[in-house]
């Protein structure tokens, strides 16, 4: 496999995970990770979170994240630069539609109101299904996955 395809083959098992986990940091340096669910759109990553969640504040705070796959033997390792994305949510209600079933324009769902916007900066990857080193360049020309 070369590596432009392994490259494109990890971000399609990245996009296909059911979670991953993003990893903030406070104010005051400690960091913090939680499971989230995720998708892959236009070479980004995304999440829709609530206003008053840790990792929100975070994100003001300190835009540097890491998102990872969950599966800790092959390994996938997104850094990136985090923004509030509101102007994403309608394009991505879709997608989440698809992978989750999960509708974020239902008014029961009213408290998810945030869309973050992960931009890669670099991703890592080892295992069974390739390993190396992309920058964030190279991560975000692959624009469009098949979604699963």
């Amino acid at each position: 496999m070369n590596n432009g395809s392994t490259l494109t083959s990890l971000v399609q098992r990245f996009a296909d995970a059911e979670c991953s986990w993003l990893s903030t940091v406070r104010p005051n340096g400690r960091s913090h990770s939680s499971p989230i669910w995720h998708v892959w759109y236009e070479g980004k990553v995304y999440v829709v979170t609530k206003e008053t969640a840790v990792k929100t504040r975070n994100i003001l705070h300190n835009p540097s994240v890491i998102i990872t796959h969950p599966d800790p033997k092959d390994v996938v390792i997104i850094e990136g630069m985090a923004r509030l994305a509101p102007e994403k949510r309608a394009a991505l209600r879709p997608l989440l539609l698809q992978k989750y079933k999960w509708d974020i324009s239902d008014p029961d769902e009213a408290n998810y109101n945030t869309v973050v916007e992960i931009t890669p900066t670099r991703l890592i990857a080892w295992g069974a299904y390739g390993g190396g080193r992309w920058t964030g360049a190279e991560v975000t020309a692959v624009r469009d996955v098949a979604a699963n």
